[in-house]
């Protein structure tokens, strides 16, 4: 599945969400720039050609990235939770066996979708995701000693970019 490349942000000052194709994102002064309260995001990577792996964070230049795949947390979340309640109202109005089977069936599925589903790109820094870009054979899965190592500098990064 090839998706167009995109970036999807968080502005710190308005807290809206943004998603942009790789192609329109807005920049004053070679500056990515928030759509709705105009917040430029100083120290910013350039803008990573289609077809080559994401190497500098446009929001915030970090060059220290994880990837992910690209699925709701929140609807895995409730997948989980209606499977665990359909299985055992099988277990509990049918049978044992049936119950089983059908938590064999919903893992078999589970299986297939995560393997149609791509991965996206994440900044440690910023937490802004790169959609559609190939993975840098640098970039490995979230690790939590990155994670515990960017928390304070993405406090410190937060107060710069909000005092401007």
């Amino acid at each position: 599945m090839s998706l167009m490349p995109s970036l999807q942000f968080l502005c710190p000052r308005c807290e809206e969400m943004f998603l942009y194709g790789a192609k329109n994102v807005p920049r004053k002064g070679g500056e990515l720039t928030c759509p709705h309260c105009r917040l430029a995001f100083r120290g910013g990577g350039p803008a990573p050609s289609e077809g080559s792996p994401v190497r500098a964070c446009w929001v915030c230049g970090n060059e220290e990235f994880y990837i992910q795949k690209d699925f709701n947390r929140d609807l895995g979340l409730w997948i989980v939770l209606v499977s665990a309640m359909v299985v055992f109202l099988i277990m509990l109005l049918i049978g044992h066996l049936e119950g089983i089977l059908c938590l064999l069936a919903i893992a078999l599925v589970d299986w297939v979708v995560y393997r149609w589903l791509s991965v996206c790109t994440v900044c440690y820094l910023c937490q802004s995701i790169y959609r559609g870009f190939p993975s840098s054979l640098e970039h490995r899965g979230f690790y939590l000693g990155s994670e515990e190592k960017y928390k304070k500098r993405r406090q410190e990064w937060l107060e710069a970019v909000l005092k401007g």
